[in-house]
């Protein structure tokens, strides 16, 4: 018992003697400025947004025609037969969860094909950043959004963007 007592003790005095000769050197980078400052992330952003705008311009159309139809059905309900006020209605109602169905469906594209660029232009980033890690020899780099306080000296984000932007000059990056 007493050997391993001597032994906490030696490690425990031990280690911190050790760490005090190794230099710490500790950055962090803003990841979500990362994306948006960056211009594969710009790209990404732009291109993401062109294929929101096309989705939007289908679901407005598709929501004029259920519009157009709810409307036919409060001016022509009371004035048709039963049976013509039930196909009314029912096509109506047809067209309306169609409608719900494709805004739904569009939303959940949106969302996957939002992942996939930014997991993307995410991908990229920590290869830089593992670079300029390395290069510069840092212990550890942090994801600013993990961390309550930082002092902005060991921010390292604009120098990562400068690096990517860098090696990205005239690159596209990849999508449908």
């Amino acid at each position: 018992m007493k050997k391993w007592f001597a032994f906490f003790l030696l490690m425990l005095f031990a280690v911190p003697m050790w760490a005090a000769e190794e230099k710490i050197k500790v950055g962090f980078l803003d990841m979500q400025r990362a994306l948006n400052e960056s211009q594969p992330g710009k790209k990404a952003r732009e291109r993401l947004q062109g294929e929101f705008k096309k989705a939007e311009a289908s679901l407005l159309k598709e929501e004029e025609e259920v519009k157009r139809l709810k409307n036919d059905f409060d001016k022509k309900g009371p004035l048709l037969k039963d049976e013509e006020r039930r196909n009314l209605e029912k096509e109506f109602q047809r067209r309306y969860v169609g409608f719900q169905r494709s805004v739904r469906d569009h939303q959940e594209e949106f969302r996957q094909r939002e992942g996939e660029l930014t997991n993307e232009v995410i991908k990229d980033l920590q290869k830089v950043v593992s670079e300029v890690g390395k290069s510069e020899r840092f212990t550890l780099i942090l994801e600013r959004s993990q961390l309550l306080y930082s002092d902005q000296a060991i921010d390292i984000t604009s120098k990562v963007i400068d690096l990517y932007n860098s090696r990205n000059a005239g690159k596209v990056t990849k999508g449908k």
